[in-house]
């Protein structure tokens, strides 16, 4: 038995090597990229000359690294790092990209969140949570004295979003009401005064802002008065907003100004793939950056002398790397290479899109990876992995646990049920609240086309999901525990109400508007957890939790373990200390994936 069971390990381990490098940052003057690495077990700082050459770990924090961003006037290299994955992050510089990291805040107590440079380079702006625990305040830095001065006090949750060229205001947003729904301001910092920009109706999201060097405005993504996210430009003295980039039934994701604030980049969602383009602001003229593997762009950057761009690139078939483009030569370079000997990736597979009926004729995509080994005379086993969120999207970026089971002859099948983003604003509002359970039974109308391919074993079919997927696998067992045979979930929702009253206290809002309020749709939220409807569960169930996790506390998946447990249900439980809402250690990841290949192996 143990022997069978260190196989099954063994299998699985090869492809949790294939590591990750992502966030590049590039000093101002061209010449140094820094980027984040697990290449060491945990995410951290490396440097390598952009023009080429060797690469070399900067950091070796005892924790995983979150954001990074060099100073605007030099090489000083600011990071944030929190606790256990408990999302505290706290603020750290490393001065002159070289020796020994230096705290800017310390207070493991307190949340910051990372906001933007000053165009002297001489502050910084952040967010943080340190005079209430439910709100975040607007603070101002002087770095020289490291004196924080809080400039903006206000209900709900913000993000400093970037200093106005003059340096003398910030650009903030506001999500008072939802991450989804969103307000822009602008904050004097010698009056405090909260001008109001780009007012409107309904909801509206603004997901990145770039500044004119003149001050006249600001390039932003938004969906506001529209389905889908597009590149506007605002001009601040006249108030008009002027759309500069729409893509029919596709989101504009992230943008670059180069420059010579002549060209702009931008990044498009395509059926969950990313195509970056260039376009001449003066023309409109574009072209396409070519020459790259299928996958997403989470963001570009423009090299400092406009020559070319740098982004990170991740793929269902290739590893998460940095990539650059020349403009001149129209040519694409991978500078990183995560991948890891060994292991073949010609036999990783790519996905293709589908679509299903759901109980109302809604049409819901999903994504279908099938093994390239030939089906068994039975059918393929499936597993149905549901993604997070639930505002979230399931992109092909690389997935070591499915390529794993792909090789082992299971079919693999990603939906993108109702909430989810990328297919509009409406889309994305289909699930809120007392539509809760709406998403599920999109979830049962995947399920039943898989019934109906030939080359699928309907008796093998398994439900895998992380977070508010979590939940989704949970929900799936008690609302059809006949379609199910295997159930495998992360930090899932167990009890709206539980998960409302200890969630980290910064996001309880957020969260209550798209779940419900633990008051007014009281009802619904007990309706609605799978806590209540346990004793419906038929299939076996696998559990891994984050002891540390602050946006579903580790209560959930006790609860639910109990329950099962205490009915003679099988379940395994895997508890991971010292980790928060994902597992950033590698041998914390190699102990629950290898955990979920032999659950998977014994029971599907």
């Amino acid at each position: 038995m143990y022997e069978a069971a260190n196989q099954i390990r063994i299998g699985i381990e090869p492809y949790l090597e294939v590591r990750s490098a992502k966030s590049p940052a590039i000093a101002p003057d061209g010449e140094l990229l820094a980027y984040l690495s697990d290449e060491s077990g945990t995410h951290q700082i490396w440097l390598r000359p952009l023009a080429g050459g060797a690469p070399w770990r900067l950091t070796d924090m005892p924790e995983p690294i979150g954001a990074i961003s060099f100073n605007p006037k030099g090489r000083d290299l600011l990071f944030t790092m929190d606790c256990g994955g408990d999302e505290r992050h706290q603020l750290w510089l490393v001065p002159g990209a070289s020796g020994v990291p230096e705290p800017l805040t310390d207070d493991p107590t307190v949340v910051h969140a990372w906001g933007a440079w000053a165009p002297d380079g001489q502050r910084i702006a952040f967010t943080s949570n340190a005079r209430d625990c439910e709100h975040m305040d607007v603070y101002v830095m002087e770095l020289a004295t490291r004196t924080a001065k809080r400039v903006h006090q206000g209900s709900g949750y913000r993000e400093a979003v970037a200093f106005f060229p003059d340096g003398k205001s910030l650009l903030v947003a506001n999500a008072t009401r939802s991450m989804s729904d969103q307000d822009l301001h602008r904050l004097d910092l010698e009056t405090g005064s909260l001008t109001p920009l780009l007012p409107h109706e309904g909801r509206a999201r603004y997901v990145v802002s770039r500044m004119k060097k003149d001050g006249s405005g600001f390039f932003f993504v938004s969906d506001q008065g529209r389905e889908h996210l597009g590149v506007a430009f605002c001009a601040l003295a006249e108030g008009r907003v002027t759309w500069i980039v729409e893509r029919e039934k596709q989101d504009i994701e992230a943008i670059a100004l180069a420059p010579d604030q002549g060209r702009l980049a931008y990044v498009a969602n395509e059926e969950g793939w990313n195509r970056v383009f260039i376009r001449d602001l003066a023309t409109a003229e574009e072209f396409e950056v070519a020459g790259l593997p299928r996958g997403t762009i989470g963001s570009v950057a423009w090299v400092p002398d406009g020559s070319g761009l740098v982004f990170p690139l991740d793929g269902a078939t290739s590893s998460p790397d940095i990539w650059r483009f020349d403009v001149a030569t129209r040519t694409a370079t991978r500078l990183t290479d995560a991948s890891k000997a060994g292991l073949d990736s010609s036999s990783f597979v790519e996905p293709s899109v589908e679509r299903a009926a759901s109980f109302d004729g809604l049409e819901v995509p999903f994504f279908v990876y099938r093994p390239r080994s030939k089906a068994p005379a039975g059918g393929y086993p499936a597993v149905v992995v549901v993604h997070g969120g639930p505002e979230a999207q399931w992109t092909p970026i690389f997935r070591a646990d499915l390529q794993f089971f792909l090789s082992q002859g299971i079919m693999v099948v990603a939906p993108n049920v109702r909430g989810s983003t990328g297919y509009g604003r409406a889309y994305q509002h289909l699930d809120d609240k007392h539509l809760r359970m709406d998403s599920v039974a999109d979830l049962k109308a995947v399920r039943l086309w898989l019934r109906e391919q030939p080359e699928v074993d309907d008796e093998r079919v398994a439900v895998y999901g992380r977070s508010y997927g979590g939940f989704m696998v949970l929900a799936a067992l008690t609302e059809q525990p006949e379609l199910w045979k295997v159930g495998v979930e992360f930090y899932g929702i167990a009890n709206f109400l539980t998960m409302l009253e200890t969630t980290g206290p910064w996001r309880k809002y957020l969260r209550a508007v798209e779940y419900g309020d633990l008051v007014a749709d009281r009802d619904d939220l007990i309706r609605f957890s799978p806590i209540h409807k346990a004793g419906h569960i038929r299939a076996p169930l696998f559990i891994a939790q984050g002891l540390d996790d602050p946006r579903v506390p580790p209560g959930e998946s006790e609860m639910i373990y109990s329950v099962l447990r205490g009915r003679g249900h099988p379940v395994e439980y895997v508890r991971i200390p010292h980790e928060g809402h994902g597992f950033a250690r590698i041998e914390n990841r190699r102990t629950v994936f290898g955990a979920v290949a032999r659950f998977l192996r014994k029971h599907l």
